[in-house]
């Protein structure tokens, strides 16, 4: 969707979106965060006690998330004063060298995300309110997991009112690009609303009320079905948002085909380097776009931009999977160690962690 918008603004023409209203994968990516945080976390806080497993959870989420933020900040910085410096010219034109230290702490720290400094890395709005979310983990456990079933529901209920809520204060619930971000509080809106229906879907998954319907392939096609028609018909993004949770229960629980289909090597490899490819791939756009114009000036045709568009989409594979090896992951097992005081290898840090 973001190489689309890039190179569509290259364009002769209009040509369709590689990826038709891709900012709905990050409400995916928010229920199923809600989903995996319960699915691994759950048990700590039942078993250890509440502060004990807070703390756990907050330096385990912290180690997995700001290493790779931390360094795709100084790196981003870094190049741009190293280009500038040698060819005069800003290649990155979002990354304000006269501001570098500032944008360094607050980009570090995640902070524009919640409305607070200036992002060089727009993409990372969605780590800041996700990890914003995880401050209130143990009230989103109590509420969703709590022995009464009225409580549950209207846990439930509240999280459909605030993304209903949401929904309604706007036109879209996502940018196409960086100019037309909405207010941090609809974003934080979004975010807890979306992760505590990820918390909900796992209590249904627990319960095994719903395995023999959901394990079986004909569900989770029609579903996936369901939302791609959804998506290419053009009804209000809330109607395909709401079909999140079940999606996500259904791959869940299923034991068929679809199961194979997920486990295959390449799905499970995108996994593993996704966040480094949503933290990696934005700056990458200018410099696509610039190396467009150097080799042809004028306006490109349609059907050649949305070519160049999935061209340039794949080919952040590599720099993702680069990132992954050298950065994210033994910054993880690094970040960790210093926060637990405990020597671990990164192979155990991995084995320990989700793919989320």
């Amino acid at each position: 969707m973001h190489f689309s918008a890039t190179m569509q603004l290259l364009a002769s023409g209009k040509f369709p979106s590689l990826a038709p209203r891709g900012q709905l994968a990050v409400d995916v990516f928010f229920v199923l965060s809600g989903f995996i945080m319960a699915y691994t976390y759950l048990g700590s806080f039942q078993n250890e006690g509440g502060w004990r497993a807070y703390g756990k959870f907050l330096t385990k989420r912290a180690a997995r998330i700001l290493p790779l933020n931390v360094a795709v900040t100084a790196i981003l910085i870094a190049v741009t004063a190293a280009a500038t410096w040698l060819i005069g010219k800003n290649p990155l034109p979002v990354v304000r060298l006269d501001h570098a230290f500032e944008d360094f702490v607050t980009n570090a720290l995640m902070l524009p995300g919640l409305g607070l400094g200036h992002s060089i890395n727009w993409p990372a709005w969605s780590i800041s309110v996700e990890f914003a979310a995880y401050f209130f983990f143990p009230l989103f456990l109590a509420g969703i997991f709590h022995r009464k079933r009225w409580v549950f529901l209207v846990s439930v209920l509240l999280a459909l009112a605030l993304i209903v809520w949401v929904c309604a204060t706007g036109v879209d619930l996502g940018p196409e690009g960086k100019h037309n971000h909405p207010p941090p509080w609809r974003d934080l809106g979004r975010c807890f609303s979306e992760f505590v229906l990820g918390l909900a879907t796992y209590r249904l998954y627990a319960s095994g009320r719903l395995t023999q319907l959901f394990r079986r392939d004909d569900v989770a096609l029609a579903i996936s079905a369901l939302i791609v028609v959804l998506v290419l018909a053009g009804p209000g993004n809330l109607f395909i948002l709401l079909l999140f949770p079940p999606l996500i229960l259904a791959l869940a629980l299923n034991d068929g085909r679809v199961a194979q289909w997920m486990s295959w090597r390449f799905p499970y490899f995108l996994g593993q380097i996704s966040y480094s490819l949503y933290l990696v791939h934005e700056n990458f756009r200018h410099l696509a776009s610039e190396l467009v114009r150097s080799v042809h000036p004028g306006p490109v045709a349609p059907l050649m931009a949305m070519a160049l568009a999935a061209v340039f989409s794949a080919a952040m594979i590599f720099p993702a999977w680069l990132s992954y090896v050298w950065i994210e992951r033994p910054g993880r097992t690094l970040f960790r160690n210093l926060l637990t005081g405990r020597k671990t290898s990164a192979g155990e840090a991995l084995a320990r962690e989700p793919v989320k």
